[in-house]
């Protein structure tokens, strides 16, 4: 374990909303209305998922906070930080497209398992930044930095 081997600063990041990502949108596409978020058009379930995950690793969090009272753990909120892009993606620059990846090889969400990023058939869009995904499962280098600024704040 790290604090074992002398970390005393760790930062451990909780899971992004995987149901705002192109692989699970395209995936488990469903012709179900009410299995998306009105508000943002992710897959509640996959969310959900990710909240719970998350919950649980803020608790363990707590249990080495009390056993390592000395390290500073501290938790990096990805999700609430990532779904404030996907609540209100134009007030942070995303014109582009919120659930559709820049990078991929085509489909509503611009993704093709026979054809992912930087594999033959896909394209990458010409202006990463107005984008939040990247990829099927990756976010572009703006949304991290949305990511990070707040988790800093």
């Amino acid at each position: 374990m790290l604090i074992e081997e002398g970390a005393v600063d760790l930062v451990v990041p909780g899971n992004l909303p995987v149901g705002c990502s192109a692989v699970y949108l395209t995936l488990f596409r469903s012709p179900d209305r009410s299995a998306y978020d009105l508000r943002t058009g992710c897959l509640r379930v996959y969310n959900a998922f990710a909240k719970y995950h998350n919950n649980y690793l803020k608790q363990e969090l707590q249990n080495l906070r009390e056993q390592y009272p000395h390290a500073r753990i501290m938790y990096a909120d990805y999700y609430g930080a990532s779904k404030s892009i996907y609540h209100a993606p134009k007030h942070y620059g995303f014109y582009g497209g919120t659930l559709r990846a820049c990078c991929g090889g085509g489909g509503p969400y611009n993704f093709n398992n026979s054809a992912r990023c930087g594999h033959t058939g896909s394209t990458a869009c010409r202006d990463p930044s107005a984008f939040v995904n990247w990829d099927e499962i990756h976010l572009t280098e703006s949304a991290y930095h949305h990511i990070a600024t707040r988790n800093l704040i």
